[in-house]
């Protein structure tokens, strides 16, 4: 597989020097690979107004000369696989409009987290969705319209995962890879997808229907935010704010849900708050949404700033009750463990005490800087570890740990999408594309969204 070069892909790409570069303080984390992460923005700003500090992953790994990777355009119809291998598929048989190295468009965009903080740009909303109180969570914005590009959903079917058996598990991968939407940005087999910003953090507010429109692709997984309250039930709401867009989109949804404040009902005693958790993704899945769950994502990073309470235990315990009830009240949710960057000895604390119930895991991971190895050297041992036994891989969320250029963030998705050939159990990665503390889009805004598919029409299987 050969990849665009940086000199090439500063030739081609326009670049626009003109985005946010706001500076954060972090707080540093050594891990057994011998580099210091700190834990990446700290995304999810929250209704009762918590302030959150603001920590970026910080990589020091071995240098790699990107200038090796190579250059290779070559775009085709909006209906073929292009050079890339992502696929997008158009309602017509006409190719897309394009120059010598992209696709036009007109539209913006911006990927989604938590709560209300700032003000909602009233954006033409294609899918015609409503949505409602933006008290927790919020989604995506966009001022472009385009025909949507109709998919069928293979959802598939799966079976009750027996939390004693493997065989279960690996069974339950079929139907979990069957759900990646055909006709999404695919490159080589790694799906690609977004989470819109939900216009809380100063950015503008996008649907994935708008920002679909604006890439004319289409996002293969929908992320989200939500809170469950300690000591509040959980009803969901900031979830199925976004329920029509995210059944319009077509996408695999990847809803995080935070236990806030505490772990009330999430435990072996009590599992009211569980059982709240399982009912909101049988809505979903009741409409034929596929659904991968990140409970308590960055456990092991929001238990060090007050995010979340409690230890490593109340998060084992808050797992074993929620993937319990998810399997006898929403059998068809996936259950996806998602630690924040850390050691190997750090993941291994927090891992789920039955492994049987975890059907993926994955990293959250911003790094501080670009080496050209950093994604892989940081990936590959975890996903070694965990992705076993019909376990896949999945990166819920990503982008740079630092205010960077266009182009610094193209090599960053390029290192990701090299790393597949190295990780087979790599099946998805989602962009974080905000615009919080800086702006971390890399799609959605006029001047971002021809250099985003032009990268994509431009990389070569």
């Amino acid at each position: 597989m050969s990849f665009l070069s940086i000199a090439r892909l500063s030739e081609t790409l326009d670049v626009s020097e003109n985005h946010k570069r706001i500076a954060r303080s972090s707080n540093s984390h050594k891990n057994n690979f011998g580099r210091v992460h700190r834990s990446a923005k700290r995304r999810e700003s929250f209704r009762f107004n918590k302030a959150l500090d603001g920590d970026d992953l910080n990589g020091d790994t071995e240098a790699s000369d990107s200038s090796n990777l190579k250059t290779n355009y070559s775009v085709g119809s909006a209906d073929q696989i292009n050079d890339a291998g992502f696929t997008f598929q158009s309602q017509s048989p006409e190719p897309e409009d394009k120059n010598d190295s992209s696709f036009n468009f007109a539209g913006t965009i911006s990927e989604g987290e938590t709560s209300s903080k700032t003000n909602v740009t009233n954006e033409p909303n294609l899918s015609n969705n409503t949505f409602g109180s933006m008290s927790d969570v919020s989604d995506g914005k966009n001022q472009s319209g385009f025909e949507n590009f109709s998919q069928t959903l293979n959802s598939g079917s799966s079976s009750s995962l027996n939390q004693s058996s493997l065989g279960n598990l690996s069974s339950s991968s079929g139907s979990l890879l069957s759900a990646l939407p055909k006709g999404s940005m695919n490159l080589n087999g790694l799906f690609f997808g977004f989470l819109p910003d939900d216009g809380s953090s100063g950015g503008t507010r996008q649907t994935m229907a708008q920002l679909n429109a604006a890439i004319r692709g289409k996002s293969a997984v929908y992320g989200w935010y939500s809170q469950a309250k300690s000591g509040v039930p959980f009803d969901g709401s900031q979830l199925l704010d976004v329920i029509d867009d995210v059944k319009a989109s077509n996408s695999v949804f990847q809803p995080a849900v935070m236990p806030i404040g505490g772990w009330q009902g999430l435990t072996a005693q009590d599992n009211s708050q569980a059982i709240a958790i399982a009912n909101v993704m049988k809505t979903f899945t009741d409409r034929g949404i596929p659904v991968w769950l990140r409970f308590a994502h960055e456990v092991n990073y929001y238990q060090t700033d007050g995010t979340y309470q409690g230890t490593a235990a109340d998060f084992k315990a808050g797992w074993a009750a929620v993937s319990s009830a998810i399997k006898q009240i929403a059998p068809d949710v996936k259950m996806w463990w998602t630690p924040n960057v850390d050691s190997a000895e750090n993941y291994k604390a927090y891992e789920p005490d039955d492994m049987s119930t975890v059907d993926l895991v994955g990293i959250d991971y911003y790094p501080k800087r670009l080496t050209g190895n950093d994604f892989l050297s940081t990936m590959k041992d975890f996903h070694d570890r965990y992705a076993v036994d019909g376990r896949k891989f999945a990166i819920g969320e990503t982008g740079l740990g630092w205010p960077g250029t266009i182009e610094e963030k193209y090599n960053w998705l390029q290192e990701i999408c090299a790393a597949k050939a190295s990780l087979p159990e790599f099946v998805s990665a989602a962009w974080f594309n905000f615009d919080k503390e800086y702006d971390y889009k890399i799609a959605g805004e006029s001047t971002l969204n021809q250099k985003f598919t032009s990268f994509l029409a431009a990389r070569p299987i």
